[in-house]
């Protein structure tokens, strides 16, 4: 099977630039007008401001998923040492809710599989014991189909429908 790379979506990583400069120009515009509560909008300004340069960060180094035969890496965006998690060491990938609303693809671990992160019990309880970062092109739903039908024929299953996915792609 041939090596995939896919990237995140430079325009939803722009979007949210624009939202985190919007934010810091709306503080700094409120700033120029003293009230009470100052601190708050400096805090605000802060936060923002943080937010858009790790966007920036984004936009010149995004992140990226590399599937081959032998499992997935990320790489890219603030990612410091790179880990492929192995095909045969997961179930497959699924889509879960987050507490507070918003999407995540989520994956567990087969029992035995090793290495198995020591946060991986602990993640369980909030819906998975691994994810992938959040900004890619395609819907949490569609990514994780295309993701479980590499798995598939990486794995060796041909089923006729993992086989159709990865032709969608």
């Amino acid at each position: 099977m041939p090596t995939t790379e896919i990237t995140t979506s430079r325009w939803r990583i722009a979007l949210y630039l624009v939202g985190s400069l919007a934010f810091v120009a709306i503080a700094l515009w409120l700033l120029q007008h003293p009230t009470q509560n100052a601190w708050k909008l400096k805090l605000g300004f802060v936060f923002f401001g943080l937010c858009a340069a790790l966007f920036v960060g984004l936009l010149i180094n995004p992140q990226r998923l590399v599937l081959d035969d032998e499992g997935f890496t990320i790489l890219g965006g603030f990612v410091t040492s790179p880990k492929t998690i192995q095909w045969r060491d997961i179930d497959g990938f699924f889509v879960y809710r987050l507490p507070r609303g918003g999407k995540m693809i989520g994956f567990n671990y087969k029992a035995g599989a090793s290495p198995r992160p020591r946060l991986a019990r602990f993640n369980r309880a909030f819906g998975a014991e691994g994810a992938l970062p959040k900004g890619w092109p395609q819907s949490p739903e569609a990514l994780a189909a295309r993701l479980n039908a590499y798995r598939a024929q990486a794995l060796g299953g041909r089923g006729s429908q993992s086989a159709k996915l990865s032709r969608d792609w």
